[in-house]
């Protein structure tokens, strides 16, 4: 092991005393540049050579370290600490991260102001993927009207584009339109009332197919500094 020599050479030396000192202070720098570098040294070529990324930096604080596993309070170099947390569109982790244990099987979305999402960052709030499944659709119930009794002026009914039609002429026999034509005759034969289709049932629709029911999504996860 090279040590640095402090207090040689000096002035008043002689040459030939001083020079194996000289040798030993060069030794000692070209050790400390083999740790640093990625190489063994060579004394001739350095285009090889980079900077060992096992010895790093210190700021006087903190060892600057590429990304690994267990880097403890050495990841604040990186992002954060170990509360720092984000999505990626990957399914391993990458080095220096780990897979969050909490928050699978659930949609990503933007925490704060009034609405359904009004709650704190880093929670989970909405409703569970169960109950946007199976479910109905509840109306009144409720029936057609096909004929309108207008009295003395023409009855109508109704076209498939919503137009009113005269239906049946005017109200009296004579006038009586389809109502002559199928064998009426005499006032007490006229239609005097409004008429419905029969009541359409409960106006409940069927329940929705549990399959399927998420759009296609580019799928990835939560991630965590891994700085255990």
């Amino acid at each position: 092991m090279t040590t640095w020599n402090n207090t040689a050479p000096a002035v008043g030396n002689q040459i030939s005393a001083d020079i194996p000192d000289i040798t030993e202070n060069f030794a000692h720098l070209k050790s400390g540049f083999v740790r640093i570098f990625q190489d063994t040294w060579s004394d001739s070529d350095l285009t090889t050579d980079k900077i060992d990324t096992t010895v790093g930096f210190n700021d006087g604080t903190y060892n600057v370290e590429f990304p690994t596993n267990g880097i403890a309070a050495h990841s604040v170099i990186m992002l954060g600490n170990s509360s720092t947390i984000i999505w990626m569109y990957l399914n391993t982790a990458p080095p220096g991260w780990k897979v969050l244990t909490t928050g699978a099987d659930t949609i990503l979305a933007v925490a704060g102001g009034a609405a359904l999402y009004n709650a704190n960052g880093g929670t989970a709030a909405g409703e569970s993927w169960a109950n946007l499944k199976a479910h109905t659709h509840t109306g009144p119930s409720h029936n057609h009207k096909w004929y309108e009794y207008n009295g003395a002026a023409a009855d109508t009914s109704w076209q498939s584009d919503g137009a009113a039609s005269q239906a049946l002429g005017t109200t009296t026999k004579a006038n009586a339109g389809m109502m002559t034509d199928l064998g009426f005759s005499g006032d007490e034969n006229k239609v005097t009332a409004d008429l419905y289709t029969i009541l359409a049932g409960t106006g409940a629709s069927g329940a929705q197919s549990t399959a399927d029911v998420r759009p296609t999504a580019s799928l990835g996860k939560l991630y965590q500094l891994d700085t255990a």
